[in-house]
């Protein structure tokens, strides 16, 4: 196996303890009480317009601003397909990037929550 190769085999390996978060001993990120905790409905989550300025299914490339296409929050489907992303990214602090309008705590709360609790629409 070419050295390229074995580092491209070991990549999911050596980024699994980026992932997790520490709480509770699985993947699944923040650890959210469901039964306490406001969830909100997809339509209801301000956070959105904000993700939206980049990720968006109807931005082309430059208008993107380096969103990784496919990586969208402009519809349910798409929003509930990178939910565990957006949760990961809101918890280490990785978006928004920097220079670009920051989530205020609500906001964030609103998708680890959303994330964590069945991604209602």
């Amino acid at each position: 196996m070419k050295p390229w190769h074995l580092s491209l085999a070991l990549l999911p390996t050596l980024l699994l303890p980026a992932c997790d978060s520490g709480e509770s001993g699985d993947d699944e990120g923040a650890n959210v009480d469901c039964n306490t905790v406001t969830v909100p409905k997809f339509s209801e989550m301000t956070a959105w317009g904000k993700c939206t300025t980049c990720h968006s299914s109807t931005l082309t490339a430059m208008d993107r601003k380096a969103a990784p296409p496919g990586i969208d929050f402009d519809t349910y489907a798409a929003a509930k397909a990178n939910a565990q992303t957006a949760m990961d990214e809101v918890e280490e602090g990785a978006m928004p990037l920097a220079g670009y309008p920051e989530l205020t705590a609500d906001e964030k709360s609103q998708i680890i929550n959303w994330a964590s609790c069945d991604t209602p629409n």
